[in-house]
């Protein structure tokens, strides 16, 4: 009876064991199809899951999340030549359009400054000006799809190298003096006598500045306030615009630099521009934040490698 009982005993521990076993093994191979997984997602690789398994229930979910991950490659493959190939036919568009919109744009401005000059009706004078301005309207949205498909294809050229920042900032807001002067803006420049250099591309970094600016005038003109200031610490240049206009909520500052995004609906923006800015912030190497308090002030940062 003893001997039985021993017997039953060893046999159940033996089970136990190999269930124990069976089971770690289970864990493991768990554990590597959770950590593959993880690890194709951040390094974006097309790889599998590639699992030596004894059991049956592994092998199929092995070779069903191997299905999912074939499904997924060949949709993302697809949706990037789409993506290619829609940027080259805005850039064929924005291309084809500029040269007649240039010959445009001159005939609107012969127009508006001949109804200056003559004796016309004010109805007259009013459309002549408004076509003007809405061919400069036109211009910049052109432009901006341009450049926005130039930089989803690849083929925007950037160079960087150590370029002198402060110059560049005191450059680009001077291009602003007249109409911040027009528009009784109080304009705060706060850039050290020292220059700050930071390696980036000239170009660019004056076009994300410019879209900035714009920005601040646009959306948050009516607070009549504009700042810029640079400052350098850490190894980083910080470039920062400021305005005191109705600012934005926090759900809006997730989107804002979201392609056609805008917080103005009846605005005549077209939201790309902080879309490109955001977009050739990342090319140069930068990094563009945006911090808002509503009817407070709205700050941009653009922080640089010095």
């Amino acid at each position: 009876m003893w001997v039985l009982f021993a017997a039953l005993s060893a046999a159940l521990l033996l089970i136990c064991i190999w269930q124990r076993i069976q089971y770690r093994k289970l864990q493991k191979e768990i554990n590597y199809i959770s950590n593959r997984l993880e690890t194709l997602s951040i390094t974006s690789e097309n790889g599998f899951v590639l699992l030596p398994t004894d059991h049956a229930c592994m092998k199929k979910l092995g070779a069903a999340i191997n299905t999912l991950l074939q499904n997924f490659y060949e949709k993302k493959s697809e949706y990037e030549q789409a993506q290619k190939a829609m940027a080259q036919v805005l850039t064929n568009i924005s291309h084809d359009i500029r040269t007649p919109l240039t010959v445009l744009k001159g005939n609107s401005e012969m127009l508006a400054a001949k109804v200056d000059d003559v004796s016309v009706p004010e109805v007259i004078h009013t459309m002549a000006t408004k076509i003007d301005r809405k061919a400069d309207d036109l211009i910049t949205t052109i432009n901006d799809y341009f450049t926005m498909s130039k930089i989803a294809s690849g083929d925007l050229p950037l160079k960087l190298q150590k370029e002198n920042v402060s110059r560049l900032c005191q450059d680009t807001i001077l291009e602003y003096y007249d109409l911040l002067e027009k528009q009784q803006f109080e304009v705060d420049i706060q850039i050290p006598a020292t220059p700050i250099y930071a390696d980036t591309d000239r170009d660019a970094l004056q076009r994300i500045l410019k879209n900035l600016i714009d920005n601040a005038i646009r959306h948050g003109g009516d607070g009549k306030y504009i700042a810029l200031r640079l400052t350098a610490e850490k190894g980083k240049s910080v470039i920062e615009i400021e305005d005191h206009g109705k600012g934005m909520s926090p759900q809006q500052q997730k989107q804002i630099f979201t392609r056609n995004y805008t917080t103005a609906p009846k605005s005549s923006g077209n939201g790309l521009g902080l879309a490109i800015a955001k977009k050739l912030s990342m090319q140069i190497g930068a990094e563009l934040q945006v911090h808002s308090i509503q009817n407070e002030q709205t700050v941009f940062s653009v922080i640089l490698k010095s």
